[in-house]
Parts: structure tokens; C-alpha cells; sequence
């Protein structure tokens, strides 16, 4: 039997500090979103926060029904003190995933700006170029446009250090590409207003995804919107779970593989732990992501990890 806990505890992404909340206490947290079940959980994501003394950290966790931490889903930190009258912020480049975000073969460069929590996401970006100082730019030709326009043209384009850029906006966030296969634009046209949309407007959304994300686009020009829906709103990508019935991984896998055949390259090492699903989706190839996809659903049907 599980116990039940109401005090939950979790490490700050941001400072590394031990920090709790009251899953009981809406005063102790900012906001909560229900989670369907998964893989025989019941989770809810909270968005939390703690103050230091220049700066507030918040962190957004998935949380089990016994209010055990499984996974972060972004992690961000805003002052607390502003000075002077100047209107120029700084744009926190969220890079709480280890990964490099990886180039593709058709995009040079891809940022996703927040309008007004002024954290930018380097999806790809190559190590000469400063995310931070390519988002203050961006944001201010997207103001600019925003004062002489009546409606904005989808994607507008601007000519920033040399490059020719194709920025998207709505009205929380801007998403900005560089493209090196300008027959990019019309997929990314079709899909932009997903990834606006996926996960969620209060989280960051995590940089090793959106590459992904990317990656699969550029590989699938004709993937469905579904199946990018289930990739960016899955919570569960980066955590790594463990099977109580061990002893039967191989019998699982045997059964599993006659309708599955991926599974005998990624179900067990996920069933043991080895593995997390965005690990198998990066391990399979962007051809290949339906069929995790619909792996992982069936198992999950069948509560393998409950």
C-alpha cells in the first residue's frame, strides 16, 4: 500500500535548493493541471516557487497520487527587483537539458521567445551565436511591426547580423528560424501554431523536445498533427520507471514484439529502467516514432508499470 504524503518535496532546477509544498494548501503552490493516468499513475503537474533574495525560482513538477516528485517539466527563474525605467529586459536562455540541441540538415537556427516571462529556448543554435541577445533583437522587430501593423503577416520576416529570419507570433510567445532548406517553410508554417499551443501556457517548454520535435518534422513532412500533439504533451518523456515484475520483462517483450516489433530494441531496457521514452524516441529514428508512440500506449493500457 502507498502512503500518501502532503508535504512534497523537490530539488530547485534553478539553485539546486530542497524545497516543499503542500499538495492540500493551494496557498503553498501557484497552480495544478490534472494528468490522465499513466502507466498505471495518476499524476498532476504543479507549478511552484520559492524566493531568494534577488530572484524567484519557479519549477514545474509532475506529481504522483502518493505526492511523490516523477519529473520536472521546466524550470525558470525571474527577479524580484527591477531598477531604473528602462524597458529592455533579459532573456534567460532555459537550458535545464544537459543535450546540445542538435542542427538539423535544414535549419541553421531556431529559438522560442516568451513574450512576457523573457525566456528563451535555444531549440537549435549553433555555439557563435548568443540566444539571449538574438531575442531582445527579435522581440523588438516583432514590437516594431506590431506598432505599424494593424495585423501581422505569418511569418514576417527580418534581416537580423547578416541572417534572414522567419519569426512567428502570438501572444505569449514568438517562435524565430533561420532556414538553409527554404522548403522548410511551409511545414513549419503548417505546425507552428501546435507548438504555440502544446503543453500548456504556463511551461517552458524543454529544449531537447522541441528538437526533437524538429528533427521529426524535418524527416515527416506529413505527420499527422496528432502524433506531435502526443509527443509535446506527453509528461512522462524524461523519466525513468522500473517494472515490479521483473522476472516476467522477457516473457513481456517475447509477447509484446509479435505486435510490436520495436519492442525487443526498447521495451525492456524502458521496462528496467535504462531507458526513458524520450531516449527510445531518439534511439529508434524519426521513422520510427508511431510505433513507440503505440507501444507505449498499449503497455500503458495494460498498467505493466503500475
Amino acid at each position: 500500500m502507498s502512503l500518501v504524503r502532503n508535504t512534497t518535496e523537490y530539488k530547485c532546477k534553478v539553485c539546486g535548493r530542497l524545497a516543499e509544498f503542500d499538495i492540500t494548501d493551494e496557498k503553498s503552490y501557484i497552480s495544478k493541471k490534472e494528468h490522465d493516468n499513466f502507466l498505471g499513475l495518476t499524476l498532476t503537474i504543479y507549478r511552484v516557487a520559492h524566493d531568494t533574495p534577488e530572484e524567484r525560482h519557479h519549477n514545474s513538477v509532475v506529481v504522483d497520487h502518493t505526492g511523490l516528485v516523477r519529473d520536472y517539466r521546466d524550470a525558470y527563474s525571474e527577479p524580484l527587483h527591477t531598477t531604473g525605467a528602462s524597458i529592455d529586459f533579459r532573456y534567460w536562455v532555459y537550458q535545464e537539458d544537459a543535450i546540445s540541441s542538435c542542427p538539423t540538415n535544414g535549419i541553421e537556427l531556431a529559438l522560442l521567445i516568451s513574450r512576457d516571462q523573457h525566456w528563451v529556448v535555444d531549440i537549435i543554435c549553433p555555439p557563435t551565436m548568443n540566444a539571449s541577445e538574438i531575442a531582445t533583437l527579435v522581440v523588438d522587430k516583432v514590437e516594431e511591426s506590431y506598432k505599424v501593423y494593424t495585423s501581422m503577416l505569418q511569418p514576417m520576416e527580418a534581416h537580423i547580423g547578416g541572417l534572414d529570419f522567419h519569426i512567428w507570433t502570438s501572444h505569449t510567445r514568438i517562435l524565430c528560424v533561420v532556414l538553409k532548406n527554404q522548403k522548410l517553410l511551409s511545414i513549419l508554417n503548417s505546425f507552428v501554431s501546435q507548438i504555440f499551443g502544446e503543453g500548456g501556457a504556463d511551461l517552458v517548454p524543454r529544449r531537447r523536445l522541441l528538437n526533437l520535435v524538429f528533427h521529426i518534422i524535418e524527416k515527416n513532412p506529413n505527420l499527422s498533427h496528432s502524433v506531435l500533439s502526443r509527443i509535446m504533451n506527453e509528461n512522462l518523456l524524461f523519466t525513468k520507471f522500473q517494472t515490479p515484475f521483473e522476472d516476467r520483462i522477457p516473457s513481456i517483450v517475447e509477447r509484446t514484439s509479435v505486435r510490436f516489433p520495436i519492442a525487443r530494441e526498447v521495451l525492456a531496457p524502458i521496462l528496467r529502467g535504462h531507458m526513458t521514452l524520450i531516449e527510445a524516441l531518439e534511439t529508434v529514428g524519426h521513422s520510427h516514432i508511431q510505433d513507440v508512440l503505440d507501444l507505449i500506449e498499449f503497455i500503458n493500457r495494460r498498467r505493466i508499470l503500475g
